[in-house]
């Protein structure tokens, strides 16, 4: 199946500020020679600890940061090569909801305006037609039309998220980025939520890039997911295939922090040590230092992501001799 969203050899990093002791900024790398594909009409799931690069992906697709290097092709164009004026066309299909309904949204205009914005910045329609429009768009996300005067302090935070999807939907794009859509919320309201991402994505035919760090949430909405350590993908396979069996001593430590009410369940393999700083990396293999598997090629030679079975990719040196333990 041809790929609707490639990224190839990705990479971004951010400059710090100077300190006391070093007039020079040093360079934090955040996403390093990413590699991802997304087929249209599925659901990939990117997941991986705080701080990991999932977000900056997501940023970077959209255009809201210049990427260092690589390429994001997004329905055979390279959206890396293009300025801001030549991008702006494409993000009538780029879209993106995010982790802070209430951040999202601006504080002093009323919710059916700030849905009305796409509409008005891209010229689509006029009052009148955006007017129902925005109706229309409030009724599907489940509502009321007449609540669309109201400023967003006044609302819940499972309903500002349903307005951050209604005014995503709004310009009918193929690809949504959802940032962490469900983190902030109750858990029943995260139910609600994602069942209304999945009934959109089969009405609408649209493509997401879930990001998240819910394992739970991602085996229940996605097809594919890429696990992301200290900015690098680790693992990329099949949602079955991840959960029956991972690769990577990362993968596995993170699907034995699920909360499984199962007696017989074997002790849990807990990772050593703490996420080391990205400003300064471990040589070899970046898990290492936490990986209770670690040998000596391990310390010193970085593994490649190397394909294993269908869809199913890991950078590990021991990936074929690993096995899931107590899951």
């Amino acid at each position: 199946m041809t790929s609707f969203l490639e990224i190839k050899n990705l990479s971004k990093s951010f400059k710090l500020p100077s300190t006391i002791h070093s007039m020079k900024r040093p360079l934090l790398p955040a996403v390093i020679d990413v590699n991802l594909k997304l087929s249209k009409g599925k659901t990939l799931g990117l997941v991986g600890e705080s701080g990991c690069g999932k977000s900056t992906i997501g940023k970077l697709i959209m255009g809201l940061l210049p990427p260092d290097s690589g390429q994001i092709i997004f329905d055979g164009c390279d959206l890396s090569k293009l300025n801001q004026k030549q991008l702006r066309p494409l993000r009538r299909k780029l879209q993106m909801i995010f982790q802070d309904p209430y951040a999202s949204l601006n504080p002093r205009i009323s919710i059916a305006a700030a849905i009305a914005e796409p509409f008005k910045i891209h010229a689509t329609s006029d009052s009148a037609t955006i007017k129902k429009q925005v109706d229309q768009l409030l009724r599907r996300v489940g509502l009321d039309p007449k609540l669309g005067g109201r400023l967003p302090h006044e609302f819940s935070g499972g309903q500002r998220q349903r307005v951050g999807i209604a005014r995503a939907l709004a310009l009918t794009p193929a690809l949504i980025i959802a940032d962490e859509p469900v983190s902030a919320l109750d858990l029943s309201i995260q139910a609600q939520i994602i069942n209304l991402l999945q009934e959109l994505q089969q009405e609408f035919e649209l493509t997401y890039l879930f990001i998240s760090h819910d394992l739970s949430v991602v085996e229940h909405l996605c097809d594919d997911i890429a696990v992301m350590y200290l900015g690098r993908i680790v693992e990329q396979a099949p949602v079955t295939d991840f959960f029956q069996r991972p690769l990577h001593p990362y993968s596995e430590t993170l699907l034995q922090a699920l909360p499984i009410a199962d007696p017989n369940r074997k002790q849990r393999i807990v990772p050593l040590g703490e996420v080391p700083s990205p400003l300064n990396p471990p040589s070899g293999c970046p898990f290492h230092p936490r990986c209770p598997y670690a040998k000596e090629i391990c310390r010193n030679e970085r593994p490649q992501l190397a394909t294993k079975s269908a869809g199913h990719c890991v950078a590990c040196h021991r990936s074929d001799k690993l096995t899931l333990s107590g899951v």
